[in-house]
């Protein structure tokens, strides 16, 4: 319990040090505004923005280079509500819930007010989750110190499995896609007796594949060659001006934010999973539990504010495995562990240990930005339009260019850009093909340490196998986790229900939509 207490006792010198540090809130500011515009522009994302910036932070002091990684991934996460209400496009994919009632309320002439219910209900869920973070965290990082071995090859192998069953919709794809990324992350020499593996002949990958040059490549390289592929033309129908902000609104809906934020936080929870998954599930429960649950998808508040608060808490929520298990909960966490690793932090049950004060400086720098893009996006909200108006034939190849010099700065090889190219690919493929990625980053992030853990363990209880497996620790964990896996499938059904509900409404306002354009023509 001490040393519980003994990390809460930083947050007032963790409060004092932020708020005088120049620097520190500079590239708070500095983050927030870059992943506004990251966030509004279709295609991109938190995750592509905080591995845009991979090349950059291990420059960075720590607490500064932590600054600028929460103001992208914040504010990211707010400001694709603004797209998916102002073009029927989502801005990331935690916003494809928001399109359902953001876009209709928008044809109805009250553009402005989607802008204002989206961008606040976000903030308020990254507020609120990370407050509640803060206290629950210390209690499961205690827990996880219990680990031997054995628990940890546990946690990871139903994380992978968790991950590739419930990311998209066919759960053998996504172990497959988990299972590739786990036979990836074994390249090079192992940890236990440094026997080399999979190296295909080539010393450059003794080291194995660097998680950053993946994520880099997966995730920025990937998704540019398969829009360029596939380009679409993003139609905006707005009105100007700055955001409507409706504090009745907000306050007759305070039942509807605490159950979005407990589900948010809750699909956060399990790893891989991510946010995408948490706004349809919040959806879907706000459509059924509130009075006019029948009107959801014809422009009310209550379904805006459902979907952006759950996906901003599930960001939050997907810290608590990241930063006590080392192990990511979503594609967003994944990048932001690879970026802690690289300023010098280590994920794990230890981590509140080895950096006293980081989970403070962690939660103080998240409420700021949430705060601060309360404040930016206000303003920058009446130019969102000229962000969406961006030609991506200028956009991608810029992408690009930023993806090889994050690559290229990892280890100042050209076989890294090799690498950048072949996972691009691999990644327009699976995206082509529709294997889902995020398992396999997860694979590629817990592969090492799956194998690492089940090795020592299997040393250590050579002798008594069965000693092993009947750990009372360990049978807790493993029982947990089926109950998880239990609930996990039943959540996922209900969002796959509403998903398939989306899909059809937005095929009827597309139709919509078409109809009225061909109207219009001369």
């Amino acid at each position: 319990m001490s040393g519980l207490m003994a990390e809460w006792s930083y947050l007032g010198t963790t409060i004092g040090n932020i708020l005088t540090s120049a620097p520190t809130l500079l590239y708070l500011c500095g983050g927030v505004i870059l992943g506004y515009i990251i966030g509004v522009i279709p295609g991109l994302g938190a995750t592509m923005g905080m591995a845009l910036v991979l090349g950059v932070i291990f420059r960075l002091p720590q607490v500064e280079g932590l600054a600028l990684l929460i103001g992208i991934l914040v504010s990211s996460m707010s400001s694709g509500g603004i797209t998916a209400s102002l073009a029927n496009i989502p801005g990331t994919s935690a916003a494809a819930a928001t399109v359902m009632d953001g876009y209709p309320m928008t044809k109805k002439g009250r553009g402005r007010e989607a802008c204002g219910y989206a961008y606040v209900s976000s903030c308020i869920g990254s507020i609120l989750a990370m407050i509640l973070v803060f206290f629950i965290q210390p209690f499961i990082a205690a827990v996880a110190l219990k680990f031997g071995n054995w628990e940890t090859f546990l946690f990871c192998l139903f994380g992978v499995m968790l991950c590739g069953s419930l990311v998209g919709g066919d759960p053998i794809r996504g172990w497959v896609s988990a299972f590739v990324g786990i036979f990836v992350s074994m390249c090079g020499a192992e940890a236990v007796q440094s026997v080399v593996r999979y190296n295909f002949g080539t010393t450059k990958l003794l080291g194995g594949v660097s998680s950053v040059v993946a994520i880099l490549a997966l995730f920025g390289l990937g998704e540019v060659i398969y829009t360029l592929s596939r380009p679409t033309e993003i139609r905006v129908k707005a009105e100007s001006g700055f955001p409507i902000v409706r504090i009745p609104v907000f306050l007759k809906n305070i039942p509807n934010i605490i159950r979005s934020l407990l589900a948010g936080l809750w699909v956060g929870f399990i790893p891989g999973i991510g946010e995408s998954a948490a706004c349809w599930f919040s959806y879907d429960l706000a459509r059924k539990q509130e009075k006019n649950g029948k009107d959801f998808g014809t422009g009310v508040p209550e379904g805006i504010i459902a979907a952006e608060v759950a996906n901003n808490a599930s960001s939050v929520g997907a810290l608590i495995p990241s930063l006590a298990l080392g192990i990511p909960g979503s594609g967003s966490t994944a990048v932001f562990i690879a970026a802690l690793f690289l300023i010098g932090y280590r994920p794990g049950p230890t981590l509140m240990t080895d950096s006293p004060g980081v989970l403070c400086a962690i939660t103080v720098l998240f409420i700021l930005a949430a705060l601060v893009m309360m404040v930016a996006g206000y303003f920058l909200s009446r130019f969102a339009i000229r962000f969406l108006t961006l030609e991506e034939s200028l956009l991608m190849p810029l992408i690009a260019i930023f993806c090889a010099i994050g690559a290229f700065a990892t280890t100042y090889t050209k076989f890294s850009l090799i690498l950048l190219l072949v996972f691009g690919v691999l990644g327009y493929l699976m995206k082509v093909f529709g294997y889902p990625i995020p398992p396999m980053l997860l694979g590629l992030l817990v592969g090492n340490t799956m194998d690492t853990a089940l090795r020592r363990a299997m040393i250590q209880y050579s002798n008594d196998p069965l000693a092993m497996v009947t750990r009372p620790f360990g049978i807790a964990i493993f029982v947990f986790l089926l109950i998880m896996l239990y609930f996990s499938v039943r959540t996922t059904k209900s969002t796959k229900s509403s998903s398939k509900m989306a899909e059809k409404m937005e095929e009827e306002r597309k139709a919509e939509f078409t109809s009225e354009e061909d109207g219009g023509k001369p």
